[in-house]
Order: structure tokens, then C-alpha cells, then sequence
């Protein structure tokens, strides 16, 4: 199999860079290891995207263009939502995951995009400095593939990892979360039901029947209509990126999530007949290991809104560290303002033909922190596959830099 283009991974980074790579004219393969695509926005059920609009304390005001503004709109026309106001003028959209999933794959049959589903690169052959093949298993089949460009959208860096380049890795990463919808929610206002679960959860802890990490139990915003709703659960550990933490995780997460929701509509009246509805199929890891790239993105460049010349993706969501604390650590930069990300952070520093998006991309542990949320995964994703692309068709992708900033960067100007 012959192809310009492979994306591995179809959450929302891989989805924009498969598009994008498309759309500049390449044949593209899209490979994902599950049976759907959406990746942790429909697996881990996010049920938000974060990282579109400016830090604004009235109005959403978009602060990225083009693919993320796009796919957006989209979504939240066939999901039935709207723009939600968080905390210190932070906005984000809510969204139904079946609709993030239907959205998906018309965008990407549209495009002419192939797809490849239960299916995961196992390997990869490397000569002169650049990815030659990969070898994927599929269907209980090995299948060996061949592109002049990769793009890594995998969330954990795998084509650097098989390829055995060196990766941006640490002891521990940020704690995770997982995901669950349930039914029979009282009928009452969102503070009043988010007040209300903290004082009957404390309850319980009080009582001894549940213990002190169950208050990490909150409602996501903007996604109770009806008496139906998401509650996230955070974990109380960090994730040290090693299978036995990830196996762990799913399997508390999923127990005290059971255990909290029983006790609940066995000891509060106003909860009896609270259920969990459905789960999500995988505890959310918010960052793993990264791609090294020809340059990293820092705190710094996060902080003080940096925008290089190069810069051809916009980072709109604050830095928000997830710890062993039971609420993140949110460090703000200056309202209505953004930062830029370089597109030296999408491009491997060790071989020549790979290219990486979403929480792959070459950042610290504090700027991913920012870097990783959905609509900035949908920016880098979108510029890492035009980067391809143009690798792909003319063996340099700098000359694409100028067209992405046209659709990403300096589009609102001229609209």
C-alpha cells in the first residue's frame, strides 16, 4: 500500500491533519486503533472543546480560524449547543460525542480521505533519516504501508518511540480523569446541583461511607439538559505513563464512580433516581510523552503570548496543570490576547519525513498543559498535515508555512 500521506491516530488532531493533507492535493491514510474515530473526545466522552475563543469576560470571541472555527460551528449546529462561559472569562463549546463522531467522518469522506480502523502501527523500517514503512496490524492481519510523509497524532509519540529517537519524557505526567453520563439529575440550576453534589458527597465522606477522593466528583458544564448530564471524576494520582498506572486508573475510576452514584441515590432523597447511563471507554490521560522537534514550546512562549515568525497554529487555552490536588493549577496570560505555536514544534528533529500533532507535539510538561486542549489539537493537527503534504509533493514542507498563517493565523484580518 502506497500512500503521501499517513496520519496515525484519528482523534481530533489526526481528523484535521488527515483533512488538511487531503485538501492540499495528497492521497491520504488515516489509521486508528479503534473502531471509531474522535479519539479521547469520544473514548474519554470530553464533552467540551476548549481553546477556541479568547480569555474574554462577556463574549466568546474566536480566537483561532479556519479547520478549528470550522469543524466547530459544525458541531455545535448538529449537537444543539452553544458557546458556554466558565470561570475568569474562559469559554469553551459543549458537545454530543455521536455528533463529534458523525461530523468526523463526513469531513473526512468528503475529502477523500482513506481510513483504517482497528488498526496500530507495530513497527516502522527507517533508512536515511526518514520513516520508509509501517507495519500495522489490522483485522489480525499484518499490513505494510509506505508514505513519503507520517504524521503523529497518536497522543503518546509512537512513531518516535518505534523509531527509537529520543522523546520528551519525565517521571510523572498530569493525573487523568474519567468520564461518565447519568440520568435522573434533580431539576435545579447548575450552581445550585454543582453546590448541592459538594454538600452531598461530603456527606458521605463524613459519614465514612465514601472516601475523601470522591469529592473529586464534579458536573461538566454545559452538559445537563433534562436530568441528563456528564460528571468527570479525577484521579488522585499522577500518571507515571506506565501500563500498570493506566490499568489501575480504569479500574478504580470505574469501581468509585459505581460506588459514589449507589450512595447517592440510596441516602439522598432529591438522587433516587440517579443512574449511570454510560461510560467512557477510556480513562483520560491529559499528557503522556512528546515528540522532540526541531524546537520545543516553553511556559515562556505560553506566557508571555509569543508569536514567532513561523508560528502557524494559535494557543488560546491558559496553562492548566491537573495534580494531586483535588482542582488544577490555572495560570492565565493576558485576557484577549493568544500565543503562536512554531511550526519548528510540529517537525521531528530526527527524521526528516515525520511530522506530529495534538499532545504530541514538541512542548513541556507545562506548556502541553495548555497546548493539549481540543481546538488547539484541531490547529496544530490541521497545520501539521499541510506540513506533510507539502513533503510529501515537493520534499520541503517551509514553503507551506505562509498558506497555513493565510487560513489559520491572519485570516480574521481580512475577513
Amino acid at each position: 500500500m502506497k500512500y503521501d500521506v499517513a496520519v496515525i491516530g484519528a482523534g481530533a488532531a489526526g481528523i484535521a491533519a488527515a483533512i488538511a493533507a487531503a485538501e492540499s492535493g495528497a492521497k491520504v491514510v488515516l489509521i486508528e486503533r479503534y473502531g471509531f474515530v474522535g479519539g479521547l473526545a469520544n473514548s474519554a466522552m470530553v464533552g467540551t472543546i476548549c481553546g477556541l475563543f479568547y480569555r474574554h469576560l462577556s463574549v466568546a470571541h474566536y480566537a483561532v480560524q479556519g479547520f478549528a472555527r470550522e469543524f466547530s460551528e459544525r458541531l455545535q449546529k448538529s449537537s444543539g449547543t452553544s458557546p458556554v462561559m466558565f470561570s475568569e472569562g474562559l469559554h469553551f463549546v459543549p458537545y454530543q460525542p455521536s455528533a463529534f463522531h458523525q461530523q468526523a467522518i463526513l469531513q473526512l469522506q468528503q475529502a477523500g480521505v482513506s481510513i483504517m480502523l482497528q488498526s496500530h502501527v507495530s513497527a516502522v523500517d527507517i533508512c536515511s533519516a526518514k520513516i520508509k514503512a509501517l507495519h500495522i496490524q489490522s483485522a489480525g492481519n499484518l499490513v505494510h504501508l509506505r508514505a513519503e510523509a507520517m504524521v503523529d497524532c497518536t497522543g503518546n509519540a509512537q512513531l518516535s518511540m518505534l523509531a527509537n529517537v529520543a522523546r520528551i519524557e519525565q517521571a510523572h505526567y498530569q493525573s487523568g480523569a474519567f468520564v461518565f453520563q447519568v440520568i435522573g439529575l434533580p431539576e435545579m440550576e447548575l450552581r445550585s446541583l454543582t453546590l448541592n453534589l459538594i454538600r452531598w458527597i461530603k456527606r458521605g465522606i463524613q459519614k465514612g461511607a465514601l472516601n475523601s477522593e470522591c469529592e473529586r466528583l464534579s458536573i461538566i458544564p454545559g452538559t445537563v439538559k433534562k436530568g441528563v448530564g456528564l460528571l468527570k471524576l479525577g484521579m488522585p494520582e499522577l500518571f507515571d505513563g506506565t501500563p500498570a498506572c493506566l490499568t489501575q486508573y480504569e479500574i478504580d475510576a470505574r469501581s468509585r464512580s459505581v460506588e459514589i452514584i449507589d450512595y447517592l441515590r440510596a441516602n439522598e432523597p432529591e438522587l433516587k433516581d440517579l443512574r449511570i447511563s454510560a461510560m467512557a471507554t477510556e480513562v483520560g490521560v491529559r499528557t503522556m510523552s512528546r515528540s522532540q522537534g526541531i524546537q520545543t514550546l516553553e511556559e515562556s512562549d505560553v506566557l508571555t503570548c509569543a508569536k514567532p515568525a513561523d508560528g502557524i497554529a494559535i494557543g488560546a487555552w491558559p496553562i492548566e496543570l491537573w495534580g494531586v490536588e483535588k482542582k488544577p493549577e490555572m495560570i492565565y496570560f493576558a485576557e484577549h490576547e493568544c500565543y503562536w505555536i512554531s511550526a519548528n514544534t510540529l517537525v521531528s528533529k530526527y527524521l526528516d519525513n515525520l511530522f506530529f500533532a495534538g499532545r504530541c507535539i514538541s512542548a513541556t510538561e507545562r506548556a502541553i498543559a495548555s497546548a493539549r486542549v481540543i481546538g488547539t489539537c484541531f490547529s496544530t493537527g490541521y497545520a501539521a498535515g499541510m506540513l506533510a503534504a507539502e513533503y510529501a509533493n515537493h520534499g520541503v514542507w517551509q514553503k507551506a508555512i505562509d498558506t497555513i498563517q493565510e487560513k489559520q493565523i491572519f485570516k480574521e484580518e481580512s475577513e
